[in-house]
């Protein structure tokens, strides 16, 4: 048989079913019912239990002392699967990025019985500053997070070896104490993890102990103070790191301001780091901010100062436009290195 002729019978044999199904369809009302009922059951059973979402973030960026100074760039690619059973008493998150080596972020199951308790265990953010937990990807005012998040909440290796984008495996406790015309002024965490990062087994007897605190004493004003026990295994040897950091909030519809300091002790060489921020939101889709930071330890590892200008552009729900342009003084470097400006430009869109 020619292939000519095959493609035909295909073609007709494909047809014929067509006709005959819908010829069943047809004479038997009842089978179509049964149908359009079972299809109806199953979207309701995704909507709540299979919602996916995810979102990419790419973008271009000159440095004047990367090498090369400019470049593209995928910095994101990421696609979460939630849902939620037993009346929304249970919740879960899978996270995959794929930029890069995929790996999974979050992984984790939540029990919410009571707006004061509730119990989360897997891998998620770790609960150290407000920033690291607080402020996603897809939200935060820079497109390069602060040296508190970046540096002392794990998304860098720098000082302790472990750059985990601000998570961990381990379990928390959290809840929402004193409600006033439906806020919670009081949100605590306290949790304990491997401190080794993610998708890893611990790699030494020590666990992490986290906690934190956020208390609102009025509408759009928060003050915020975490601590973290660490003992890290990096470089052969088990590394004392506790941390802890202090900071303070305020958000209206038009003006955002944020500021912490934090101070992690590693092995001895104290580490302080500090940030402030603020922003103003136009009523179009403009946001205009600027942030003045440092970081720096006894030991010169890291002495740095940056400022940043940032704006932001949100025309439709799933699509945002970022661009900063940054001094950064870096006193850790040699001399002719020391002063290094930068721009960059991001597009995030989401589904």
């Amino acid at each position: 048989m020619s292939l000519k002729s095959l493609f035909a019978a295909t073609a007709l044999l494909l047809f014929s079913g067509s006709v005959m199904a819908q010829s069943a369809t047809d004479a038997n009302p009842a089978a179509e019912h049964s149908t359009e009922k079972k299809e109806s059951k199953f979207k309701a059973f995704a909507d709540q239990h299979l919602n996916l979402s995810g979102y990419l973030q790419t973008g271009f960026e000159w440095n004047q002392i990367n090498d090369p100074e400019t470049s593209f760039y995928v910095k994101r690619a990421r696609v979460s699967l939630t849902g939620n059973f037993l009346k929304e008493k249970f919740d879960y998150r899978l996270q995959v990025d794929m930029a890069g080596s995929p790996k999974i972020c979050d992984l984790y199951i939540r029990y919410m019985p009571f707006d004061e308790l509730n119990f989360e265990i897997g891998q998620f953010k770790i609960p150290f500053s407000y920033e690291n937990e607080n402020c996603g990807p897809t939200t935060v005012e820079f497109i390069e997070y602060s040296y508190i998040t970046t540096y002392l909440a794990r998304n860098n290796g720098m000082y302790d070896g472990i750059a985990a984008t601000g998570r961990d495996l381990g379990f928390q406790i959290y809840g929402d104490l004193v409600n006033r015309d439906g806020e919670s002024i009081i949100k605590y965490n306290v949790g304990v993890f491997n401190g080794a990062g993610i998708n890893c087994k611990d790699n030494n007897s020590a666990k992490d102990f986290i906690a934190r605190l956020i208390v609102r004493p009025f509408k759009g004003f928060a003050v915020t103070g975490s601590y973290m026990y660490a003992k890290t295994y990096h470089l052969e040897r088990d590394m004392n790191s506790p941390r802890w950091s202090v900071g303070a909030l305020y958000e209206s519809r038009h003006w955002v301001a944020r500021s912490e300091f934090a101070q992690a002790d590693f092995d001895d060489n104290i580490t302080n780091a500090f940030y402030v921020l603020g922003g103003y939101n136009f009523e179009q889709p403009w946001s205009v901010y600027a942030r003045y930071e440092f970081i720096n330890d006894e030991v010169r590892f890291m002495d740095r100062e940056r400022f940043g200008l940032g704006t932001a552009y949100k025309p439709f729900k799933f699509l945002r436009l970022q661009f900063n342009l940054s001094y950064e003084k870096l006193n850790d470097f040699p001399k002719e290195y020391r002063h290094n400006f930068g721009a960059n430009l991001m597009v995030t869109a989401m589904f």
